[in-house]
């Protein structure tokens, strides 16, 4: 018997579920080849070197045990205030295995971790609405040019990217399991962990930990008039093993968080909130220095270079899946506000940005994740076989 395409991916519940988990490896191993591939032709970046040197600092301050204290001391680049926790691991490669070719390794490296953080964010959408959401994740990754840009060489907002959707993916899990079970907790970890050992940013996956746990106690007490302090201490002595364990693994490879582990991480998290490193730049036909951008630079920048079918995913997503929002609210609200949150906060402080949205890479896996839904609840609105697959070729026309 002969299966099309169209009955693989807008079938995943009806005995199909197989073939279209099938596809969806599939589909994500295409487009793991296509990004090694693609990572071995990528040139070095502005900041690349910087960063790669600052790596060796650190790399030499640790097999000196901390009396090599050239990577504390930044005044012009300031990155001591980062923990860049990947491009370090990554050196340590490169130094344990005397690998030759330096560039060519970061960059495949880090196309192996925007890989990582494209599959998380398509578990994600099957976790929230099946495998036909996850397999239009991993295609609309793959007309993502900016994203898919960074992942050749950008080994500071790519991994920090990942260890943020993973956050979001892992702590929505923990957050809505009856149970404390191990298989959830140590990845969470994991994730926030990374998060903070490569940007003192990654504090804010702690802040949506307690924010929404505080928000879910208070509707069940809403909906059901009961407090028990006996249902909620697991999870609260769950936070505290989380924030304390991802605080203490985070700046494990930070040698300026090591010498000061609380204040030297606050400091941080204050110094990238506003930037001291201003840069010139091209906006709107004009030279204007970073820090006396219009309050409007990243938003227009977002809007004109993410790919109009995620933009039309994430209308669809609002307009066709009011019965998912009903069901799932506090999930979908969790995920919609590690998205606008950043992006708020930076324009009320009035942050110092530049090179486009690249330091907001982060909040775009999720923004693919709704989207990819909204397509796929858009599919699922064509009755006829016809229907669905002219949508899918339409959609699927970039790739």
């Amino acid at each position: 018997m002969s299966v099309s395409i169209s009955n693989i991916i807008y079938r995943p519940i009806s005995g199909r579920t197989d073939l279209s988990k099938g596809l969806f490896y599939l589909c994500a191993g295409l487009l793991l080849v296509f990004m090694l591939l693609s990572a071995k032709d990528a040139g070095i970046s502005g900041d690349e070197e910087l960063h790669y040197n600052q790596s060796v600092k650190v790399y030499n301050y640790f097999v000196s045990f901390g009396k090599d204290q050239s990577a504390l001391d930044t005044p012009t680049t300031h990155l001591k205030y980062y923990g860049q926790s990947f491009d370090i691991l990554t050196t340590i490669l490169i130094k344990w295995f005397n690998i030759d070719d330096i560039y060519l390794f970061r960059h495949v490296m880090n196309s192996l971790a925007a890989w990582v953080a494209i599959l998380l964010a398509a578990l994600l959408a099957i976790w929230l609405s099946g495998y036909g959401a996850g397999i239009i994740t991993l295609l609309l990754f793959a007309i993502s040019p900016t994203f898919l840009g960074h992942a050749q060489n950008n080994l500071k907002d790519i991994p920090f990217a990942l260890a943020y959707i993973g956050g979001t993916f892992f702590l929505l899990k923990w957050l809505f399991s009856d149970r404390q079970r191990w298989q959830d907790l140590l990845p969470l970890i994991l994730s926030i962990a990374f998060g903070i050992s490569i940007r003192p940013g990654g504090l804010l996956l702690i802040c949506y930990l307690l924010l929404f746990l505080i928000i879910r106690e208070a509707i069940h007490y809403h909906e059901t008039s009961t407090f028990s302090f006996s249902r909620l201490k697991p999870k609260l002595l769950s936070i505290l093993l989380i924030i304390l364990a991802s605080w203490l693994l985070g700046i494990l490879l930070w040698p300026y968080a090591l010498e000061n582990p609380v204040s030297g991480v606050w400091e941080s998290f204050n110094v990238m909130a506003q930037f001291p490193t201003t840069i010139r730049q091209i906006f709107e036909g004009r030279h204007e220095w970073s820090d006396f951008m219009p309050w409007y630079y990243l938003p227009k920048l977002m809007l004109i270079t993410i790919p109009l079918v995620v933009w039309a995913g994430l209308l669809s997503f609002f307009a066709l899946t009011r019965k998912a929002l009903k069901k799932d609210f506090l999930k979908y609200a969790f995920v919609l506000f590690t998205i606008i949150f950043p992006v708020v906060f930076v324009i009320y402080e009035k942050s110092n940005l530049y090179g486009s949205w690249r330091h907001f890479l982060f909040v775009y896996p999720a923004m693919v994740v709704l989207a990819a839904i909204g397509l796929w609840q858009l599919i699922l609105r064509y009755k006829s076989k016809l229907g669905r697959i002219a949508l899918i070729f339409f959609l699927l026309r970039d790739v």
